[in-house]
């Protein structure tokens, strides 16, 4: 192979581009230089990367263009591995990382996705919660005493456009594993978890119902055209701190005078109003 391939093989801009262009004394010593060095064997490139050739390559381009753009992979340490509409995947160190644009991917696609990596045993369960929650509901069940997952989801657009959620997870995990990751649910849909209903987008944003009584509450819940839920919130005995909290208690056992604690949400056109049991109320058996 002559010189004029050699360089024709790795500049990025070749002469019949540059008809017309000022060159510099700088730009034809490296282009000398370049030109000098023999093409590392294909057998070899394979197993060790040349990266100081490459670099030359680009430079002597940037010099007679006047410009250089170095590619994210060329220096960085994540690699992509697969990308499909619903999930992208890069290999970073000795980690995975998922990143999904779909809310509620197709499960052969997922599969298929997982099989390309070598993760045949791994599943991933999103959960619709409210759009400020994501972060907040994330688990990880496995066999493999070694693996981990870390959440990545506050980070992820910055990787890959329109990303939704995202987390990492370790690449060579030994038996079953399934993650459960946080997603924003869609307009409409009902949350697996409850929010707050005053957080900002959700259905009484900017509406405090805390310490206001129950019967005020639940008219001002009303009036923004939505239905009210109880739940009772019992200290703890012993003097512990917290509380335990029943569930879908009906309008017969709320004394309208009792104070509200929170207002909670599904997304689903109901608020659960969280009310403070009076100190002469009696509390069911369990609680």
């Amino acid at each position: 192979m002559n010189n004029d391939q050699i360089f024709r093989n790795r500049a990025r801009v070749l002469d019949e581009d540059l008809t017309g262009r000022a060159s510099t004394a700088g730009a034809d010593a490296l282009l000398a230089r370049i030109v000098s060095l023999e093409p590392a064997p294909a057998r070899r490139r394979r197993l060790m990367p040349a990266p100081r050739r490459a670099l030359l390559g680009l430079a002597v381009a940037a010099a007679l263009a006047g410009a250089i753009v170095v590619g994210p992979s060329l220096f960085g340490t994540s690699e992509r591995v697969y990308a499909s509409q619903a999930v992208t995947i890069d290999r970073v160190g000795d980690e995975y990382a998922f990143y999904f644009t779909e809310g509620d991917p197709d499960p052969a696609e997922l599969k298929k996705a997982f099989h390309k990596v070598g993760l045949d045993n791994l599943t991933v369960k999103l959960i619709p919660v409210s759009p400020r929650q994501p972060g907040s509901v994330f688990g990880f069940e496995k066999s493999d005493p070694d693996a981990k997952a870390t959440f990545t989801g506050d980070s992820c657009p910055e990787r890959v456009e329109d990303c939704i959620t995202a987390f990492s997870v370790t690449a060579d995990i030994e038996g079953p594993a399934e993650v459960r990751l946080g997603r924003p649910a869609k307009p409409g849909e009902k949350y697996a978890f409850p929010a707050d209903a005053d957080w900002p987008g959700e259905a009484l944003a900017g509406v405090n119902l805390q310490g206001r009584s129950a019967a005020e509450a639940a008219r001002v819940v009303r009036e923004h055209h939505l239905k009210v839920s109880y739940a009772l919130d019992w200290p703890l005995r012993n003097g512990d701190q917290g509380w335990r909290v029943e569930e879908d208690v009906p309008v017969s056992r709320i004394d309208p005078g009792w104070q509200v604690a929170r207002a909670d949400t599904y997304n689903d056109g109901v608020i659960v109003l969280h009310v403070v049991p009076g100190p002469s109320a009696t509390p069911p058996p369990g609680f």
